[in-house]
Order: C-alpha cells, then sequence, then structure tokens
C-alpha cells in the first residue's frame, strides 16, 4: 500500500475520533470539548476605583481544567468510566486562600447560554463527605487536584467536559513515542489578566512553541519551557500540543491535539537602571521574558494515585488502556 493511501486513512479515522484538527488554517485546531474542559478559579473581591463608591466583582486568579481518571476500561470508549477531577496550579489555590483566607471558587459555564454564569465552592476545611485539595505530596510538584461529582454538576446545569487520561492526553512516554520536539507548536488555554468573561468564561487560547524539553523527556529537569506569553491567571491551565500534519524529513508529524502539561509560572528577566552619575544600580525592572514553564502530565497522575492511596482506594487495572499515541 502506498504511504499516500497509508496517509489517507489515518486522517480518516483521527477525523473520525474528532481529535485530528490539523486541517486547513482556517479549521479550528482545537476540540470544542477541550475548551468546555477549562474553568476560573477565584471569587468575587472588592475592586477600588479612586473617585468612585467601592464595589465587589469576580476577579481570576488562576486557572484550571477538569481531568478523567480512568477506572474502567472498555473497547467501546462511550462505555469507559472515569473519576473526574479538578486541576491547577498548588500556588494558586494557596494564593488565593492565604490573601482572602475564603474558599477558591471555580466559575463554570451554565449549559443554556442564556442562564448567568454560576460558581462552586472547593472547600479548604470540608465537612464530612465534602471534597478539598489535594497536593502533590512533592512539595517542589506544582500541582492540585479536587475531587469533583460531574455528574452533580451536570444535574445542577453545568456544561462541563474533561479531559479523558485514555483519549486526549499525552504524557512523557508518549511525548517520547511521538518524537516531540522542541519547536512543535502549542496552544496555551487560560484567563490571563482577569479576562474571563462577564456573562460566561470565555477562554483565551495563545498560541506558542515548545522552547526546550529534551531535559525533561531527560529526566534532567521536571518541567519543560514554552515560548508563549503568560500572565498572571493562566498559572493551572493546560498547555495542549497543536497538531500539524506537515513535517520535515526525519521528523515526526503530530496528528493529535493533547493536553501534555500545566502551565506554573512565566520566566522573568531583571534589567537595571543604571546613575549615569554613581554608575550604580538605581532601579530593577522585572519583565516577561515570553518564556513560561510547563509541568508534564505525568505529575497530575501522580497527585491523583496519591490522593487515591490517601483515601484507602485501591488503584485499578486498565492496563488495556491505550496510549494517544496508538488511538485509532
Amino acid at each position: 500500500m502506498s504511504k499516500i493511501t497509508n496517509l489517507s486513512i489515518t486522517l480518516a479515522i483521527l477525523f473520525a475520533n474528532g481529535l485530528l484538527l490539523a486541517a486547513p488554517a482556517s479549521t479550528a485546531q482545537i476540540p470544542p470539548f477541550f475548551i468546555n474542559s477549562v474553568v476560573a478559579l477565584g471569587g468575587e473581591r472588592s475592586n477600588p476605583v479612586p473617585g468612585l463608591p467601592e464595589r465587589t466583582e469576580w476577579q481570576t486568579s488562576g486557572t484550571g481544567f477538569f481531568y478523567g481518571y480512568l477506572v474502567k476500561n472498555d473497547p467501546d470508549p462511550t462505555k469507559r468510566e472515569y473519576e473526574t477531577y479538578l486541576v491547577t496550579a498548588k500556588h494558586v489555590v494557596q494564593g488565593y486562600i492565604g490573601e482572602t483566607h475564603s474558599d477558591v471558587k471555580v466559575r463554570i459555564n451554565p449549559k443554556e447560554r442564556s442562564t448567568t454564569i454560576q460558581e462552586f465552592s472547593i472547600p479548604n476545611v470540608p465537612k464530612l463527605g465534602e471534597s478539598t485539595w489535594f497536593y502533590n505530596p512533592d512539595s517542589t510538584i506544582d500541582v492540585a487536584i479536587a475531587r469533583v461529582n460531574f455528574g452533580v454538576l451536570k444535574e445542577l446545569g453545568y456544561e462541563p467536559d474533561f479531559f479523558s487520561n485514555d483519549l486526549a492526553t499525552m504524557d512523557k512516554r508518549g511525548l517520547i513515542d511521538s518524537e516531540v520536539a522542541a519547536g512543535d507548536g502549542v496552544f496555551v488555554l487560560g484567563f490571563p489578566m482577569n479576562l474571563a468573561g462577564a456573562q460566561r468564561n470565555y477562554v483565551i487560547v495563545r498560541e506558542g512553541v515548545i522552547a526546550r524539553i529534551s531535559e525533561m523527556l531527560e529526566s534532567a529537569s521536571i518541567s519543560f519551557m514554552i515560548d508563549s506569553f503568560v500572565f498572571p491567571g493562566n498559572s493551572g491551565g493546560p498547555v495542549v500540543l497543536k497538531p500539524d500534519v506537515s513535517a520535515i524529513q526525519g521528523t515526526k508529524s503530530q496528528l493529535k491535539a493533547a493536553l501534555i502539561g500545566v502551565v506554573t509560572d512565566y520566566r522573568p528577566y531583571t534589567d537595571v537602571a543604571i546613575s549615569p552619575q554613581t554608575h550604580h544600580a538605581r532601579v530593577l525592572f522585572e519583565e516577561n521574558s515570553g518564556l513560561a514553564d510547563v509541568l508534564p502530565i505525568d505529575y497530575v497522575e501522580d497527585t491523583i494515585k496519591a490522593w487515591r492511596k490517601s483515601q484507602s482506594v485501591p488503584d485499578v487495572d486498565t492496563t488495556s488502556s491505550i496510549s494517544v499515541t496508538d488511538k485509532k
């Protein structure tokens, strides 16, 4: 069979599963359910404006997303069962609680577009039966999760989706198998600079490229870097591999959009203003370098497994699950 025929068959299968979106430039490259999996985190806070009465309004402190952890596999994807978790960066949660001494709220879109945006809280001090935040046991890993009852959310009129770990993600092993490398495209999803929207969450998508990843793939670093501007509010948001059927000789095309990591922070650089008289530093300016650190999705999986162990929940055997690089 010719290479062209093989490629045509592969593309047809991927389109049928709804994960291949690397079509012409006029076609969206992010599956809609990816966007619906992203939520704003924060709460109502006073926003004083000089000369005007003080008012309280929603302020976004960070971004989160829903993540589906496979607990029952099945050859038929529609019959698979998942536990759902809210994922974000640990410093988003701890920072908000430390500043406001109140619970982090999750801002989520209702199913009906005419309905006002809705919120629910993740209690910092939970009552019996309530879920709360759980942090990765390694204090250097900036990941926080909270178990979420997805069925209840849907019954309450919310419209959430999630990134399933067997169909829509790519872990470190998958990145290596797919030969993902510096220069491959990515999308950063989130709510930078408090730009979440008034009536609904309107996710901001910024494009970038992987700046450095070999260090992480070779286990010399816990994170990788992307070249994309991220700002306060982006922390905890998902980073998605950009699908692209084109590739130069000796490299692999990235045929699927896949969740590959969590934004933790941007890399700043410091500019120094020098006095022409004393030749001493007078003012330091910290600027956004355009580089950002991203934790691979493996740490989300590790955190979920640690939480399940802490709750004495037996781990599940999903060895028959298919990696994102092999799914048809």
